[in-house]
């Protein structure tokens, strides 16, 4: 019998280093955010957004557009695109546009045109329309909820008037082509 039988071997080692984060700000940025959204408990969740600023702006983007997001952490997808409209800029708007419209999950379709109306902008008044007319409960809920709160903050005929013309419901003055009918004093 060998020597080496006799012995169990140890396994090769690889010499390691520690590598601090502080030489790598994108990663530690990332954790910050991550952290900050987070929070469960309601009340540190609003301290937290509050800290959020348009200098967060590109990495929210990014956690509101990563789908394998939601499987991991679906809270905070959710919480990054709450956060893009409180920091309302056109990129931010653009992405919450492009969620609301085209996400393949109907919830983060519902908290995109949630966040939307809540930011009180005319804009978001044909998304929300659209959404009504979704098969997703939720997603449709969240359209005829987001106009309705439009309504109350911006008024109903300010928000009638940013219809596309097809989506306008008629008035009482009006037939069910959206033409108005003739005048009986002409």
């Amino acid at each position: 019998m060998s020597e080496r039988a006799g012995r169990e071997e140890e396994p090769a080692t690889r010499p390691s280093t520690f590598v601090s984060r502080e030489g790598l700000p994108g990663v530690r940025a990332r954790e910050e955010v991550n952290e900050l959204l987070r929070a469960h408990d309601p009340e540190v969740a609003e301290e937290n957004l509050a800290r959020l600023t348009d200098e967060h702006s590109p990495l929210l983007r990014q956690i509101a557009r990563e789908r394998d997001v939601s499987a991991r952490d679906p809270h905070l997808r959710r919480n990054a695109i709450t956060a893009l409209g409180r920091v309302v800029s056109v990129e931010n708007l653009n992405v919450l546009a492009e969620l609301a419209a085209l996400d393949d999950d109907e919830l983060i379709r519902a908290s995109a045109l949630t966040v939307l109306a809540g930011t009180g902008l005319r804009l978001a008044v044909p998304l929300l329309a659209d959404a009504q007319e979704s098969r997703s409960p939720v997603e449709a809920a969240a359209g005829a909820k987001g106009l309705a709160a439009l309504a109350d903050r911006l008024g109903t005929d300010a928000v009638e008037a940013a219809l596309r013309p097809g989506q306008r419901q008629p008035g009482p003055a009006e037939t069910s082509g959206g033409e108005t009918e003739a005048d009986p004093s002409r």
